[in-house]
Parts: C-alpha cells; structure tokens; sequence
C-alpha cells in the first residue's frame, strides 16, 4: 500500500481535511481581452497545501445566486470562505452587468452563510454605517464578513489576500473567535490591514483597522 490508506494518498487526506475557499468572481473589464483574475492566488495557495479552492466567475444576480445555492449543496460543505472578488463602491458590490448593496446581497445570501466568512475583495464596501454591517452579519448567518473601507491597490491587495486567505481558512478550522483573527492580521500585518482599510464585522461588532 506505501503512501495510500483505503485508497486515499496521504496527499489527498491532507488536501480533504482543509477548509475551502468559495470564490465568485465578477468581470473587472469591460474589455473581454482583460485577463485581470483572483484564481492565480487561490491556485498558489492549493499548491502550497494551505486551502483548496473552487472559482466561478459571475456577472449577474442570476449567475450569483444560482452559484450561492451550488454552495449549499453537501460536498462544498467545507468550503467556508465565500470570497466576492469583484469591483465595488460605498456599501456596495459591482459585478460587472448588475451591481448590488449589502440589503439587496444580504436577501441573496439570507440564512446561507452559517458557519462560514464572506469576504469582499473589493473597494469600498465596508464603508458606511456599522449597524448596516452587523445587520448583514446577521441576515446572512455569518460568522463574520471581512472587506475594506479604501481603494485598494491590485497588487497590494493580491499579496495581502496571500496572508488573509490562509489566515480565515485555518482559525475557521480551530474555532478562532473573530476578533482573535482580526487582532493577529492587525499585529502582524498592521500597515498594509491600515492601508487597506481592513474592516471584519461580526453579529455585535465592526472591527476596523487603525
């Protein structure tokens, strides 16, 4: 048998037993030559063993919810990071035809999300109220939701999703609470968490980066 156990390789025992990353993400061109795309940093950190992923991409409600309810089904179940990569503004996301606020998502996601994190990669869309926030934590089922209040830069924010990624995936998995999470990327990774304006809501509170 060697490397294998009931059919399974080791490899594939490790690889089974991480936490997954659900990833949406929206056009961020307007030109279909763009080839602009999240999927290399996810693809990078499988193969660094650290998450395995699955990436869809969406332009409309219609395809963002019909993959909302794909992640409800029972072997994505440990997919618990939904990760909206796409464009967005004050409250809000953009996903290339159609673009929606956090009440209008919130009903999209409704009662979806429990258990798991939804992490915006996208500007803007931590800005505004608090309460606004923790209402969405709360319409949703969420843990938590992680995002940024500034515009953010695609290479910074691409090295910084490197560490948040394999951060939200592994203190998941040992039950970390969220402000646990958000005081060691803050520690860790103060200045870029500051410059991006690093924000994580839970049912009862906005952390912010400062």
């Amino acid at each position: 048998m060697g490397s294998e156990q009931h059919g399974t390789t080791r490899v594939e025992a490790a690889s089974n037993a991480l936490n997954g990353v659900f990833c949406l993400e929206g056009e961020w061109d307007r030109d279909l030559r763009g080839r602009r795309s999240v999927e290399p940093i996810l693809e990078l950190l499988e193969r660094l063993e650290a998450i395995r992923y699955i990436h869809r991409d969406v332009a409309t409600v219609e395809e963002l919810q019909y993959y909302v309810d794909r992640w409800q089904e029972r072997p994505y179940d440990r997919y618990r990071v939904l990760y909206l990569a796409m464009h967005g503004d004050t409250g809000c996301v953009d996903l290339g035809r159609d673009s929606l606020d956090l009440n209008s998502l919130g009903e999209v996601l409704e009662g979806k999300c429990s258990g798991s994190i939804v992490y915006f990669g996208s500007c803007l869309t931590m800005v505004g109220d608090g309460q606004a926030l923790t209402d969405f934590v709360k319409q949703t089922g969420a843990l938590a939701a992680v995002g940024y209040t500034q515009e953010i830069e695609w290479v910074q924010s691409s090295s910084f999703d490197v560490v948040l990624l394999e951060q939200l995936t592994r203190h998941l998995g040992d039950g970390r609470r969220t402000d646990y999470i958000f005081r060691r990327l803050t520690e860790q990774h103060g200045d870029y968490a500051r410059d991006l304006g690093l924000t994580i809501a839970a049912k009862t509170r906005v952390y912010y980066a400062e």
